[in-house]
């Protein structure tokens, strides 16, 4: 009896000092569908959605770590099916199939550049915190960095986050993120984790994390005590090079029209162009702030004569169109084509294109043709360069752009619906606009649907009654709820569709 004793207290020193969900909670789990994809191609990482072979993860929906009251809320397998990652089989003619649960824990960051990702056999991903205060108050805001395997069967803690907001990426080869002007890294292979995070740099002054992209850029200040400039550097799979240093611009140490702050603006990964603003730190009133861009080739070096001016100003939201075409500003409602230009220009070669209705566009995809996006909530295209071109209203259903990213596999779009807070899908192919003949895209939740009928008690709350997909009694009406979600969101989803048989 003492010997079981001793062992109980030694069992809950661990998870206390420890503190790791991988240790003090049942992680058993799986096998969810198989692991015969893990060397296949990997579409979208860094998304809600990812494609690996036969298979495709995402993020059931957006929880709130508000709902976490108590550690087990978001215990492995005890969490809430709203914020998981699910699994499904891809079929042939697009449909998914053998829909389940992979990683029973909410999914959440509020990073902006937030993602899963998924390296061989395992799924990358950050969830809430579980454990607690000295007053048993849930430490929700902060983040656990942790891994599954992609068939559900085992996982491994990481790294623990001091926030929620914690700025990040997951590589191939470390964990990358950004606490207290310090960029850190755990590092790992396919069969172990390191045990403590190691310092990339520190007194980093600002950081540019990617969506969909593991190449990391930062800048620091110069450590010259007679100079004050700033300088550019990259970090590639947890290691650092420099792109910009006290000698890229010859003769900048006698001159302030050579010494530059840089503030790093976006990186195109599939083009590896990084744009950013660049300002002289002369004392000339007629200075001003201006937007290059950089194209680099093997390494990360730059080298000022192949930079490219595109403002004169500080622009900050655009898309890039092409290095040579130019950056499409769509901060107004106009939109406007910025256009390379000569070091020495002083006035912007602009291009008027197309006028949305409104400002605030979230742009889902581009191509040299059209441009797909998401304005209050409803998604729009339209033939951007066409200076009188309208927006055709692609959809009805509302699409959430107040959380992640918006991504496109396989010409599926993968959104959080605006409504109930779940991931949905929408085949952008699925739009039909003839005479007399409009048809809209519609989204589906994408773990699929269950048959069901639907009646009202004398309190006016919904009763759900699943049916078997094959029953078809006359005079019934059936209606198709979605699989995983949670009972109560199952209650409110179907009071939303229901109609009463007086409005039928």
């Amino acid at each position: 009896m003492k010997k079981t004793y001793k062992i109980l207290i030694m069992c809950l020193v661990v998870c206390l000092a420890v503190g790791i969900f991988a240790a003090c909670e049942n992680t058993k789990f799986g096998p969810i569908g198989t692991t015969e994809y893990k060397n296949a191609e990997v579409i979208n990482n860094g998304g809600l959605a990812i494609r690996q072979g036969g298979y495709l993860y995402y993020v059931n929906g957006m929880d709130s770590t508000d709902n976490i009251k108590k550690p087990e809320d978001n215990y492995f397998g005890k969490a809430s099916v709203k914020g998981s990652i699910m699994k499904s089989k891809i079929n042939s003619d697009g449909t998914l199939s053998e829909t389940a649960v992979v990683v029973p824990k909410m999914f959440y960051t509020s990073a902006a550049n937030g993602g899963m990702y998924i390296y061989g056999e395992w799924i990358y991903y950050l969830s809430p915190s579980t454990k607690t205060d000295n007053k048993s108050n849930v430490l929700s805001s902060q983040s656990v960095a942790a891994r599954t395997k992609i068939d559900g069967t085992k996982t491994e803690e990481i790294a623990t986050l001091s926030s929620n907001s914690t700025q990040y990426v997951f590589t191939e080869k470390a964990f990358v993120y950004y606490e207290d002007s310090t960029l850190k890294k755990v590092g790992y292979t396919s069969s172990k984790v390191d045990k403590k995070p190691t310092d990339i740099a520190k007194e980093v002054t600002s950081v540019l994390f990617t969506q969909k992209s593991s190449v990391v850029f930062f800048t620091k200040a110069t450590e010259s005590d007679v100079r004050s400039n700033n300088n550019v550097f990259v970090c590639v799979n947890g290691e650092v090079k420099s792109v910009t240093t006290d000698d890229t611009y010859e003769g900048s140490a006698g001159d302030l029209n050579k010494q530059f702050t840089f503030a790093l603006v976006s990186y195109d990964a599939k083009e590896n162009t990084l744009f950013y603003t660049k300002a002289k730190l002369s004392n000339d009133a007629s200075k001003t702030t201006s937007t290059y861009g950089y194209k680099f080739g093997d390494d990360f070096t730059l080298q000022p004569a192949k930079e490219k001016k595109f403002s004169t100003t500080a622009l900050s939201t655009f898309v890039n169109l092409g290095f040579d075409k130019g950056l499409l500003d769509y901060s107004a409602a106009e939109l406007k084509l910025y256009k390379p230009l000569n070091e020495d220009a002083v006035v912007d070669e602009t291009q008027t294109l197309a006028t949305l209705s409104a400002t605030g566009a979230k742009i889902v995809q581009i191509d040299q043709t059209y441009m797909y996006y998401v304005l209050s909530n409803s998604l729009y295209r339209i033939e951007y360069n066409d200076k009188k071109a309208i927006a055709q209203k692609w959809s009805e259903d509302a699409v959430n752009t107040s959380w992640l990213t918006i991504s496109v596999i396989d010409d599926y779009m993968y959104y959080i619906d605006n409504t109930h807070n779940y991931m949905f899908r929408m085949d952008l192919d699925s739009f039909v606009s003839q005479p007399n003949n409009l048809v809209y895209a519609k989204g589906e939740a994408v773990g699929g649907t269950r048959k069901a009928t639907l009646e009202k008690d004398k309190e006016g709350n919904i009763k759900i009654t699943y049916v078997a997909d094959s029953e078809d009694k006359e005079g019934v009406t059936y209606y198709q709820i979605p699989k995983f979600m949670t009972e109560a969101d199952a209650k409110t989803y179907a009071a939303s569709i229901y109609k009463d048989e007086d409005e039928k």
